[in-house]
Order: C-alpha cells, then sequence, then structure tokens
C-alpha cells in the first residue's frame, strides 16, 4: 500500500508528471473591445472590397448619386410640366366649349334672322299683291303654305297657310279648305283627306274673307303612315271639286 502510494506521487510531481500550462488572464472587457475592433476591421475591409469592386466593374458612388439626383430634378421637372399641361388642356377644353356654344348661338341666331327674313319678304310681297289688285274678278291664290312634323308628339304636323284673294275684292270669297295627305301604309300607297271629324270622316274648314286669310293648326297622321306629300285643296261654296290646289312634298 505505502509503495503504491509513493509510485502516485512519483508520477504526479516526478519527471514523468504531465506538463503545467500557464496562461495569461485576459480580463472580459478587453476581449469584448478585442472583439469590437476585429467586427469593425472585418467591416471596413468589407466594405471596402465591396467598393473597389464596384470600382473595378466601372460603377462610381458619387456618380451613381449625381445621377440620381439629376433623375431626380427631371422627374420634379416633367411633373410640373404635366401639371402645367393639364391646366392648359383644361383651359382649352372649356375654351372649345365656350367657342361651341358661341358658334351655335350664333348659327340659332343666323337662322331665325333667314326666317325672319323670309317672311319679311312674303309679307312685303303680299301687300304689294294687296294694294295692287288686278282688273277684273281675281281667283283665290294659295299664297303662301308650309308643314313642319312636330319634333316631340310623333305623327303630328303643324302648318301655316296664307290664301289671298286678287283681282277686284267688292265681294267676300266663300268656301272651304281641306288637305290630302299621300303617303305609304304597310306597303300601299294611300291617301288621306284632312281633317276628319271622326276616324274615316273627313272635314273641311270653313273660310270666309274678302282680301286674304291666314289658317294655323295641326293635324294628326294615322300611326305607321309615312308621308310623301301634302295637298292644299281650296274649294267654292257649293263645288264638290277643289278649285286650287298646291302640292309640297315632305
Amino acid at each position: 500500500m505505502a509503495s503504491k502510494l509513493v509510485r502516485t506521487i512519483k508520477s504526479k510531481f516526478g519527471i514523468n508528471a504531465p506538463r503545467l500550462l500557464v496562461r495569461t488572464h485576459i480580463p472580459w472587457p478587453l476581449r469584448m473591445i478585442a472583439v469590437g475592433v476585429l467586427v469593425a476591421a472585418g467591416l471596413m475591409l468589407g466594405q471596402w472590397v465591396f467598393e473597389t469592386g464596384l470600382r473595378l466593374a466601372g460603377f462610381e458612388k458619387s456618380q451613381a448619386q449625381e445621377q440620381l439626383a439629376q433623375l431626380t430634378a427631371r422627374v420634379s421637372q416633367l411633373t410640373q410640366e404635366n401639371a402645367e399641361l393639364k391646366a392648359e388642356k383644361m383651359r382649352i377644353s372649356q375654351q372649345i366649349e365656350i367657342e361651341q356654344t358661341t358658334q351655335k348661338d350664333l348659327a340659332k341666331s343666323l337662322q331665325t334672322l333667314q326666317e325672319e327674313s323670309a317672311i319679311l319678304r312674303e309679307d312685303n310681297a303680299f301687300f304689294r299683291n294687296l294694294l295692287s289688285p288686278d282688273q277684273g274678278p281675281g281667283p283665290v291664290s294659295i299664297y303662301h303654305f308650309k308643314v313642319e312634323r312636330n319634333p316631340v308628339l310623333a305623327g303630328e304636323y303643324r302648318y301655316r297657310l296664307l290664301l289671298l284673294k286678287s283681282g277686284k275684292r267688292e265681294q267676300e270669297f266663300v268656301g272651304s279648305v281641306q288637305f290630302l295627305v299621300i303617303g305609304d301604309q304597310a306597303g300601299k300607297r294611300v291617301a288621306f283627306a284632312l281633317p276628319e271629324a271622326a276616324p274615316g270622316k273627313p272635314q273641311a274648314i270653313n273660310v270666309s274673307f274678302k282680301y286674304y286669310q291666314r289658317l294655323e293648326g295641326a293635324f294628326q297622321l294615322p300611326a305607321g303612315l309615312s308621308p310623301k306629300s301634302i295637298q292644299i285643296r281650296v274649294f267654292e261654296a257649293g263645288s264638290t271639286q277643289p278649285k286650287w290646289t298646291k302640292t309640297i312634298n315632305l
């Protein structure tokens, strides 16, 4: 037992004992600082390698920043120009609308003036005729006859008629007026006498005048009738055949 103890002591403290390593103790704060320095150095080295690679590839950061600034300024300029163009477009559109409205108003005024001028010419001719009667008994003339379709009510037409008695006017003209509408219905040519006292029962408009007589009114055509022409027919009292007629095409 004693010999065994001696051998154990010799193995630990003798020539055959294991080597003893002596290490310097470094505090943890210094270790952390060293690690931080190494990490920072690694990052700086990586940044340097990255920028060097970009430069070798033809890319400069300062140039890229300058180009980015130029592009940003260009975008801002184009945005401003776009806003100005939109405003100019709106102004021009409004001006065009105003001009179109003005042109429409002028066209309407011109049409009204032309119609009034035509009416005045007709009235002048009418009064010249009225003040200069021919010698001997004169007939009744259909001086003016106009028919217009009602744009609102389908199938309705409005008419204006002026009858003039020329020649000597000592006696009144007594008679009647009737309209004969000729058109197509269901593929057939048909004729309707207007106005109607009842469906299928035509009647005439009685007239009595010494110088002239104006007639204005409206008539309704049957459904499905496409009128082609209208004939004004003037009858003398007691006659069944028209003595004066005038036809206008629609």
